[in-house]
Protein backbone atom coordinates (compact mmCIF):
# COMPACT_ATOMS: atom_id res chain seq x y z
CA UNK A 1 0.00 0.00 0.00
CA UNK A 2 1.41 3.31 -0.89
CA UNK A 3 1.49 6.33 1.31
CA UNK A 4 -0.08 9.08 1.69
CA UNK A 5 2.15 11.85 0.91
CA UNK A 6 3.86 13.08 4.46
CA UNK A 7 4.03 16.72 5.43
CA UNK A 8 7.47 17.18 4.40
CA UNK A 9 9.91 20.35 5.21
CA UNK A 10 10.90 20.38 1.58
CA UNK A 11 8.52 20.01 -1.49
CA UNK A 12 11.68 19.73 -3.73
CA UNK A 13 14.75 17.60 -3.48
CA UNK A 14 17.35 17.62 -5.67
CA UNK A 15 19.63 13.93 -6.13
CA UNK A 16 23.49 13.75 -7.58
CA UNK A 17 25.59 10.74 -6.56
CA UNK A 18 27.76 7.91 -8.15
CA UNK A 19 26.40 5.36 -10.64
CA UNK A 20 25.35 2.22 -8.32
CA UNK A 21 25.26 4.46 -5.63
CA UNK A 22 20.61 4.51 -5.43
CA UNK A 23 19.31 7.41 -7.10
CA UNK A 24 17.01 4.88 -9.01
CA UNK A 25 15.93 3.38 -5.56
CA UNK A 26 16.02 6.77 -3.92
CA UNK A 27 13.29 8.04 -6.45
CA UNK A 28 11.19 5.19 -5.99
CA UNK A 29 10.97 5.27 -1.71
CA UNK A 30 10.14 8.66 -2.38
CA UNK A 31 7.58 8.25 -4.71
CA UNK A 32 6.13 6.22 -2.13
CA UNK A 33 5.97 9.21 0.25
CA UNK A 34 4.27 11.20 -2.09
CA UNK A 35 6.89 12.54 -4.20
CA UNK A 36 7.10 12.74 -7.96
CA UNK A 37 9.81 11.77 -9.19
CA UNK A 38 12.15 12.85 -12.03
CA UNK A 39 15.07 11.27 -13.13
CA UNK A 40 17.92 11.97 -15.46
CA UNK A 41 17.35 15.59 -15.09
CA UNK A 42 20.46 17.79 -16.58
CA UNK A 43 21.16 20.76 -14.21
CA UNK A 44 20.16 23.53 -16.06
CA UNK A 45 16.62 21.95 -17.14
CA UNK A 46 15.79 21.68 -12.92
CA UNK A 47 14.51 25.58 -12.59
CA UNK A 48 12.06 25.54 -15.50
CA UNK A 49 10.79 21.91 -14.25
CA UNK A 50 10.08 22.80 -10.95
CA UNK A 51 8.23 25.81 -11.99
CA UNK A 52 6.35 24.69 -14.75
CA UNK A 53 5.32 21.37 -12.28
CA UNK A 54 5.23 23.30 -9.04
CA UNK A 55 1.49 24.07 -9.50
CA UNK A 56 0.36 20.16 -10.28
CA UNK A 57 2.76 18.59 -7.85
CA UNK A 58 3.01 18.45 -3.87
CA UNK A 59 6.73 17.83 -3.74
CA UNK A 60 9.04 16.60 -6.85
CA UNK A 61 12.29 14.75 -6.19
CA UNK A 62 14.67 15.09 -9.15
CA UNK A 63 18.00 13.17 -10.09
CA UNK A 64 20.20 14.52 -12.05
CA UNK A 65 22.48 13.44 -15.33
CA UNK A 66 25.58 14.33 -14.70
CA UNK A 67 27.59 12.13 -17.12
CA UNK A 68 28.82 15.04 -19.22
CA UNK A 69 31.23 17.63 -18.54
CA UNK A 70 28.69 20.23 -19.85
CA UNK A 71 25.97 19.10 -16.95
CA UNK A 72 28.84 19.05 -15.08
CA UNK A 73 29.54 22.86 -15.23
CA UNK A 74 26.02 23.35 -14.56
CA UNK A 75 25.60 22.86 -11.24
CA UNK A 76 27.01 25.52 -9.27
CA UNK A 77 24.20 27.51 -10.58
CA UNK A 78 21.66 24.95 -9.47
CA UNK A 79 23.53 24.86 -6.07
CA UNK A 80 23.55 28.33 -5.71
CA UNK A 81 19.77 28.11 -6.20
CA UNK A 82 18.68 25.24 -4.08
CA UNK A 83 20.77 27.04 -1.50
CA UNK A 84 18.60 30.27 -1.63
CA UNK A 85 15.62 28.67 -1.58
CA UNK A 86 16.23 25.93 1.03
CA UNK A 87 16.31 23.17 -0.96
CA UNK A 88 18.07 20.00 0.08
CA UNK A 89 20.99 18.85 -2.35
CA UNK A 90 21.77 14.90 -1.67
CA UNK A 91 24.37 13.00 -2.71
CA UNK A 92 24.32 9.77 -2.96
CA UNK A 93 28.16 7.28 -3.16
CA UNK A 94 29.26 4.01 -1.69
CA UNK A 95 32.35 2.22 -1.30
CA UNK A 96 34.17 1.61 -4.38
CA UNK A 97 34.05 -2.21 -4.03
CA UNK A 98 30.07 -2.19 -3.36
CA UNK A 99 29.64 -0.37 -6.43
CA UNK A 100 32.01 -2.41 -8.23
CA UNK A 101 29.33 -6.01 -7.60
CA UNK A 102 26.40 -3.91 -7.88
CA UNK A 103 27.35 -2.91 -11.24
CA UNK A 104 28.64 -6.45 -12.21
CA UNK A 105 25.87 -7.97 -10.84
CA UNK A 106 23.44 -5.87 -12.94
CA UNK A 107 25.97 -5.71 -16.54
CA UNK A 108 25.40 -2.24 -16.60
CA UNK A 109 27.59 -0.44 -18.75
CA UNK A 110 29.29 2.83 -17.04
CA UNK A 111 29.21 6.09 -18.20
CA UNK A 112 33.14 6.16 -18.13
CA UNK A 113 33.50 3.56 -20.09
CA UNK A 114 35.24 0.50 -19.27
CA UNK A 115 38.25 0.35 -21.15
CA UNK A 116 40.74 0.47 -18.50
CA UNK A 117 37.85 -2.13 -16.19
CA UNK A 118 35.26 -1.39 -14.21
CA UNK A 119 37.11 -0.34 -11.30
CA UNK A 120 38.45 2.21 -12.46
CA UNK A 121 35.47 3.94 -14.10
CA UNK A 122 34.20 4.12 -11.03
CA UNK A 123 36.76 5.72 -9.55
CA UNK A 124 37.01 7.79 -12.26
CA UNK A 125 33.59 8.97 -12.08
CA UNK A 126 34.23 9.91 -8.33
CA UNK A 127 37.32 12.20 -8.73
CA UNK A 128 34.76 13.77 -11.65
CA UNK A 129 32.20 14.21 -8.94
CA UNK A 130 33.84 15.49 -6.29
CA UNK A 131 33.27 19.36 -7.06
CA UNK A 132 29.45 18.32 -7.38
CA UNK A 133 29.72 16.45 -4.26
CA UNK A 134 31.24 19.40 -2.35
CA UNK A 135 28.52 21.80 -2.95
CA UNK A 136 25.64 19.11 -2.06
CA UNK A 137 23.98 20.26 1.20
CA UNK A 138 23.42 16.19 2.46
CA UNK A 139 25.69 12.91 2.03
CA UNK A 140 24.32 9.20 2.35
CA UNK A 141 26.12 6.13 2.00
CA UNK A 142 24.32 3.79 0.79
CA UNK A 143 26.96 0.95 1.01
CA UNK A 144 24.94 -1.05 3.94
CA UNK A 145 21.55 -0.16 3.40
CA UNK A 146 18.57 -2.10 2.40
CA UNK A 147 15.91 -0.25 0.51
CA UNK A 148 13.99 -0.11 3.83
CA UNK A 149 16.73 1.94 5.75
CA UNK A 150 17.45 3.79 2.54
CA UNK A 151 13.66 4.78 2.59
CA UNK A 152 14.43 5.81 6.39
CA UNK A 153 16.97 8.10 5.34
CA UNK A 154 15.01 10.25 3.14
CA UNK A 155 11.40 10.50 4.70
CA UNK A 156 13.80 11.91 8.24
CA UNK A 157 15.95 13.79 5.42
CA UNK A 158 12.60 15.79 4.16
CA UNK A 159 10.73 16.16 6.99
CA UNK A 160 13.93 17.61 8.85
CA UNK A 161 13.92 15.06 10.98
CA UNK A 162 17.48 13.88 12.95
CA UNK A 163 18.84 10.77 10.91
CA UNK A 164 19.81 7.38 12.17
CA UNK A 165 23.50 7.41 12.22
CA UNK A 166 24.55 4.05 9.73
CA UNK A 167 27.28 2.27 12.18
CA UNK A 168 29.28 -0.32 10.70
CA UNK A 169 30.94 -3.04 12.70
CA UNK A 170 34.14 -4.94 11.17
CA UNK A 171 35.54 -7.50 12.38
CA UNK A 172 39.12 -8.38 10.41
CA UNK A 173 42.48 -9.93 11.26
CA UNK A 174 45.65 -8.14 11.06
CA UNK A 175 46.98 -10.90 8.85
CA UNK A 176 45.16 -9.96 6.16
CA UNK A 177 45.50 -6.15 6.47
CA UNK A 178 43.41 -3.37 7.65
CA UNK A 179 40.11 -1.74 6.31
CA UNK A 180 40.52 1.10 4.95
CA UNK A 181 37.33 3.02 5.69
CA UNK A 182 37.53 2.35 9.07
CA UNK A 183 37.38 5.84 11.48
CA UNK A 184 37.78 3.84 14.58
CA UNK A 185 39.98 0.97 14.90
CA UNK A 186 41.07 -1.49 18.09
CA UNK A 187 43.51 -3.57 18.16
CA UNK A 188 42.73 -6.46 20.20
CA UNK A 189 45.66 -8.57 19.56
CA UNK A 190 46.47 -8.43 23.57
CA UNK A 191 43.44 -10.84 24.53
CA UNK A 192 43.83 -14.15 25.50
CA UNK A 193 43.64 -16.28 22.18
CA UNK A 194 41.24 -19.15 21.44
CA UNK A 195 44.03 -20.44 18.89
CA UNK A 196 46.05 -22.00 21.60
CA UNK A 197 43.11 -24.21 23.20
CA UNK A 198 42.54 -26.92 20.99
CA UNK A 199 38.72 -26.82 22.17
CA UNK A 200 38.15 -23.78 20.96
CA UNK A 201 40.66 -23.12 17.68
CA UNK A 202 38.09 -24.61 15.56
CA UNK A 203 35.52 -22.60 16.94
CA UNK A 204 34.54 -18.86 15.63
CA UNK A 205 33.52 -15.07 17.65
CA UNK A 206 30.04 -16.22 17.49
CA UNK A 207 30.08 -19.56 19.57
CA UNK A 208 28.86 -19.46 23.03
CA UNK A 209 31.33 -21.95 24.16
CA UNK A 210 34.46 -19.62 23.19
CA UNK A 211 32.41 -15.91 24.37
CA UNK A 212 32.30 -17.58 27.32
CA UNK A 213 36.07 -18.63 27.57
CA UNK A 214 36.90 -14.62 26.32
CA UNK A 215 34.88 -12.76 28.55
CA UNK A 216 35.77 -14.75 31.78
CA UNK A 217 38.79 -12.71 31.67
CA UNK A 218 38.63 -9.72 33.02
CA UNK A 219 41.18 -7.89 30.31
CA UNK A 220 38.44 -8.51 28.14
CA UNK A 221 35.99 -7.49 30.25
CA UNK A 222 37.39 -4.45 30.59
CA UNK A 223 38.79 -4.00 26.95
CA UNK A 224 35.42 -4.11 25.72
CA UNK A 225 33.34 -1.81 28.30
CA UNK A 226 36.23 0.99 26.86
CA UNK A 227 35.02 0.25 23.05
CA UNK A 228 31.27 0.48 24.29
CA UNK A 229 31.60 3.21 26.40
CA UNK A 230 33.96 5.11 23.71
CA UNK A 231 30.92 4.38 20.73
CA UNK A 232 28.34 5.87 23.10
CA UNK A 233 30.06 8.94 23.68
CA UNK A 234 31.12 9.43 19.94
CA UNK A 235 27.95 8.52 17.63
CA UNK A 236 25.89 10.76 18.98
CA UNK A 237 28.48 13.64 17.67
CA UNK A 238 28.92 12.01 14.62
CA UNK A 239 24.89 11.90 13.93
CA UNK A 240 24.89 15.73 15.37
CA UNK A 241 27.33 16.75 12.37
CA UNK A 242 25.56 14.50 9.90
CA UNK A 243 27.71 12.41 9.26
CA UNK A 244 25.70 9.58 8.18
CA UNK A 245 28.17 6.69 8.22
CA UNK A 246 30.26 5.55 10.89
CA UNK A 247 32.93 2.54 10.60
CA UNK A 248 33.86 0.39 13.74
CA UNK A 249 36.99 -1.91 13.09
CA UNK A 250 38.06 -4.58 15.55
CA UNK A 251 41.11 -6.79 14.94
CA UNK A 252 42.80 -9.65 16.00
CA UNK A 253 45.13 -11.80 14.42
CA UNK A 254 43.23 -14.14 12.04
CA UNK A 255 39.98 -12.64 12.29
CA UNK A 256 38.30 -15.50 13.46
CA UNK A 257 37.70 -14.99 17.67
CA UNK A 258 38.63 -12.44 19.58
CA UNK A 259 37.46 -9.65 17.19
CA UNK A 260 34.52 -11.51 15.98
CA UNK A 261 33.48 -12.25 19.58
CA UNK A 262 33.54 -8.73 20.48
CA UNK A 263 31.68 -7.15 17.21
CA UNK A 264 28.77 -9.94 18.02
CA UNK A 265 28.80 -8.46 21.50
CA UNK A 266 28.75 -4.85 20.37
CA UNK A 267 25.69 -5.33 18.31
CA UNK A 268 24.05 -7.21 21.25
CA UNK A 269 24.36 -4.52 23.57
CA UNK A 270 23.82 -1.48 20.95
CA UNK A 271 20.01 -3.22 20.15
CA UNK A 272 18.13 -0.98 21.92
CA UNK A 273 18.96 2.20 19.86
CA UNK A 274 18.29 0.21 16.55
CA UNK A 275 14.16 0.61 17.36
CA UNK A 276 12.65 3.72 17.50
CA UNK A 277 11.80 5.27 21.03
CA UNK A 278 8.20 6.58 21.93
CA UNK A 279 6.86 7.83 19.19
CA UNK A 280 10.00 8.98 17.24
CA UNK A 281 9.96 8.01 13.41
CA UNK A 282 13.47 6.52 13.38
CA UNK A 283 16.44 4.68 15.50
CA UNK A 284 19.25 6.30 16.38
CA UNK A 285 21.44 3.56 14.82
CA UNK A 286 21.43 1.38 11.99
CA UNK A 287 23.73 -1.01 12.64
CA UNK A 288 25.59 -3.35 10.30
CA UNK A 289 28.09 -5.98 11.24
CA UNK A 290 30.35 -7.56 8.73
CA UNK A 291 32.85 -10.31 9.83
CA UNK A 292 36.06 -9.16 6.84
CA UNK A 293 38.03 -12.43 7.29
CA UNK A 294 36.12 -14.83 9.08
CA UNK A 295 36.31 -17.41 6.27
CA UNK A 296 39.41 -16.47 5.06
CA UNK A 297 40.40 -17.31 8.72
CA UNK A 298 38.06 -20.76 9.05
CA UNK A 299 39.91 -21.62 4.89
CA UNK A 300 43.38 -21.27 6.66
CA UNK A 301 42.85 -23.06 9.29
CA UNK A 302 40.96 -26.19 7.38
CA UNK A 303 43.86 -26.14 5.46
CA UNK A 304 46.85 -25.99 8.27
CA UNK A 305 45.10 -29.07 10.21
CA UNK A 306 42.58 -30.51 8.03
CA UNK A 307 38.45 -30.69 8.58
CA UNK A 308 37.34 -31.48 11.89
CA UNK A 309 36.36 -34.90 12.49
CA UNK A 310 32.73 -35.51 11.32
CA UNK A 311 32.41 -31.87 9.96
CA UNK A 312 31.93 -30.60 6.31
CA UNK A 313 34.65 -28.89 5.18
CA UNK A 314 34.49 -24.71 5.40
CA UNK A 315 34.49 -24.65 1.17
CA UNK A 316 31.24 -27.13 1.82
CA UNK A 317 29.43 -25.59 4.17
CA UNK A 318 27.39 -22.07 4.44
CA UNK A 319 28.40 -18.80 6.19
CA UNK A 320 26.75 -18.10 8.86
CA UNK A 321 24.75 -14.83 8.76
CA UNK A 322 25.84 -13.11 11.74
CA UNK A 323 23.17 -11.89 14.06
CA UNK A 324 19.66 -12.34 12.44
CA UNK A 325 18.55 -9.77 14.23
CA UNK A 326 20.03 -7.07 12.06
CA UNK A 327 18.62 -6.84 8.96
CA UNK A 328 21.29 -7.96 6.26
CA UNK A 329 21.54 -5.17 3.61
CA UNK A 330 20.46 -4.91 0.39
CA UNK A 331 21.66 -3.72 -3.07
CA UNK A 332 19.14 -4.27 -5.50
Amino acid sequence: MQDKPMSVATPVLVIAGLTGSGKTLAIQQLEQLGYTGLEGIPPAQVLPLVEAMQTHHAALAISLNLHAQEYRDQVPILAGWAQSQGIPFLFLEARSPVLLNRLSAHRRPHPHGEAAGLLEAIEQERLALAPVRERCTHWLDTSDLNAQQLRQQLQALVQGIPQPLNLRLVSFGFKYGIPPDANLLFDVRFLPNPFFQPHLRRLTGQDPLLQEFLFADPITQSTYQHILSLIKAFWPHYRAERRPHLTLAIGCTGGQHRSVALVERLAQDLQPWTVPAGNNLLPDLNVQVQHRHLLDSQRELEARFGPAPGEVSVAQQQVRIPLASVPAPSHG
